[in-house]
């Protein structure tokens, strides 16, 4: 079957070309008076400023679909922002993600450590990114790190360009008590990190003041939220002959990985995530297992289970962990069900999730360990209860026991549990969606999202540095112009 898959370009200075996808008419219906009068003010003071972004990869996660949906929105308000992704390397994308990642998030083995070997793999890569990046350092008045990747680059800007701010900002769930503790490889791995994000003007975190460490002064320290968008392929409204063409397309995809199509006449629980060791895949297979086994002694029907994300260029984990769980399902106790488990490394295009999780009847996110993980948001904008654990950011979305569950870290009995009464109660069911649909918070949207980054860009570059003391950038952007 034939589809298209969005590529995106990049110029020779690998700036990411967005595309044109809504109207600034279209996010005013979408958005609060109050945001969106804020939004153009803001737009319009940081005329004659240059705001850059880099990051580690063009497509697959968060934080690359939170920079798309970002430059589009700028490039309709006429605000001069531009995204940068590094220039790929493959020993140099293994220590970002198994030795800074991994190990920062705790979901690493122990005896993964960062070596001098991968400092001198990584200080290359930097150095040479440095040189290709230099004439772009110095034509921005702030720049923003993405994520522990890029850091390196903080001393090149400040040698390129000693007056441009620098922000860094971290979206991972940072396990600040390993961190604090010597010795520990989260320790060696932060300490090696610390000596360029220090160096940062500005440290921009989640909203959960455990995921900052004690390193890090409290003045820098500002809160902000993941966001997604509400006009873009994962969240804009289908038809129901549109979602029977992705539809068709995933079960195509299903079919090329010799698994058995998903069945479109029975139900089915999901759970959106890259395949990764702090996702909790097993997890959702587990609690799947323990559901059905419910299910079936009374005599209800059996849902499906889909376990889908994007790929990454610069994730080595994702082939090695999707293999693993194929390889689990041949075992028991999961052999018996293995038929009705759908797993993708999905192309990029975005409709296919949006229609899966329309689609579905009830959303996972089993997390050990998450920043923010958005998918909650993106599935309770589509009216699905979500069952998920208590890690990270994910408390921040959901309401416990009105538009979905929030469970401990490991407990699949408890997940079953709550997945079975979201199943077989149709009272509760639709409560939980109508109060997915109608209450999920706006300010993890991208125009909120916007206010944050002019309001912080302006803030730094007229006034110096921001008293920051954790407090909410977009808390503090309303009452600087709201009073």
């Amino acid at each position: 079957m034939e589809y298209k898959v969005f590529v995106p370009t990049m110029t020779d200075t690998n700036e990411v070309e967005t595309n044109e996808i809504a109207t600034l008419a279209d996010y005013r219906q979408v958005t609060s008076s109050e945001d969106f009068s804020l939004l153009l003010r803001l737009a319009e003071r940081f005329e004659g400023k240059r705001l850059l972004f880099f990051s580690s990869t063009i497509q697959g996660g968060g934080v690359a679909l939170m920079r798309h949906a970002l430059m589009r929105l700028f490039k309709l308000l006429d605000v001069d922002a531009h995204w940068h992704v590094l220039f790929p390397d493959e020993c140099a994308f293994v220590v970002t993600k198994r030795k800074f990642h991994n190990v920062l998030q705790s979901v690493a083995d122990e005896q993964v450590v960062l070596t001098e070997e991968d400092k001198a793999c990584y200080q290359h890569w930097i150095a040479e990114n440095a040189r290709l990046f230099k004439q772009v350092f110095r034509k921005a008045d702030v720049i923003v790190i993405d994520d522990p990747q890029p850091c390196g680059l903080i001393p090149f800007i400040k040698r390129a360009n000693p007056s441009a701010k620098i922000i860094y900002r971290s979206h991972i769930q940072i396990m600040t008590d390993l961190v604090n503790q010597p010795g520990t490889p989260q320790q060696i791995t932060w300490d090696f990190l610390w000596q360029f994000i220090q160096e940062a003007d500005c440290f921009v975190s989640h909203p959960i003041p455990d995921f900052v460490p004690a390193e890090v002064p409290k003045e820098k320290v500002v809160l902000m939220p993941a966001t997604t968008d509400p006009l873009n392929g994962l969240n804009k409204p289908l038809g129901e002959d549109q979602m029977l063409t992705y539809l068709n397309i995933f079960n195509d995809m299903l079919f090329q990985e010799h698994q058995q199509p998903l069945d479109l006449n029975r139900p089915y629980i999901i759970q959106v995530a890259r395949f990764d060791p702090s996702k909790g895949i097993d997890h959702a297979l587990e609690a799947f297992r323990r559901v059905r086994a419910m299910l079936t002694q009374t005599h209800q029907p059996l849902p499906q289970l889909l376990l889908v994300g994007n790929t990454s260029i610069d994730d080595p984990d994702a082939q090695p962990i999707y293999c693993a769980i194929r390889k689990l399902l041949r075992t028991e106790p999961y052999a018996s069900l293995a038929g009705d488990v759908k797993m993708g490394r999905l192309v990029h295009i975005d409709e296919i999730l949006n229609t899966l999780l329309r689609k579905s009847s009830v959303a996972l996110q089993l997390s050990l360990r998450e920043g923010f993980e958005i998918k909650v948001t993106e599935a309770l904008m589509k009216g699905k209860p979500v069952v998920a654990y208590k890690s990270g950011g994910i408390p921040l979305q959901i309401q416990d026991g009105v538009d979905g569950f929030l469970v401990e870290v490991g407990n699949t009995e408890q997940v079953a549990t709550h997945l079975f009464d979201v199943l077989t109660r149709p009272d509760l069911y639709r409560k939980m969606s109508r109060a997915a649909a109608c209450f999920y918070t706006k300010d993890y949207l991208s125009p909120s999202n916007a206010i944050c980054w002019l309001f912080l860009s302006l803030w730094i570059t007229e006034n110096g540095p921001i008293s920051g003391s954790y407090q909410s950038i977009k808390e503090l952007a309303r009452q600087a112009l709201l009073r």
